[in-house]
């Protein structure tokens, strides 16, 4: 449920922010994939991935795209960080200088 909740937002700060198109990429390939499908959801998750649908329709382009969660480590050391500091942190093309440092660290 986490990553429906987490693909709604994007949608909504990306709608807020006035961007015409989006690349939504998440390590959860069922929830991708009912976000890709035009045809309505009927999992537990079903109002997230309605809104999501109903969202898209205001942007010119959105896609949703998978990514290992190798690949999308970077995003998990933004969450731990964000959670410590309990701290909202919306990024915009960049990323906290202490996140690509422990980044860099652990790979």
């Amino acid at each position: 449920m986490a990553e429906s909740v987490a693909c709604r937002k994007a949608l909504q700060t990306g709608i807020s922010m006035k961007w015409e198109s989006i690349i939504i990429e998440g390590d959860s390939l069922s929830i991708i994939r009912k976000c890709k499908e035009k045809s309505p959801d009927k999992s537990l998750v079903n109002a997230y991935i309605y809104d999501i649908h109903q969202l898209r329709l205001k942007l010119k382009e959105c896609s949703f795209e998978y990514v290992s969660i190798s690949a999308n480590s970077l995003v998990y050391i933004l969450a731990k960080g964000t959670l410590k500091r309990n701290v909202g942190v919306y990024l915009v093309r960049s990323v906290p200088e202490a996140s690509e440092v422990q980044a860099t660290s652990e790979r």
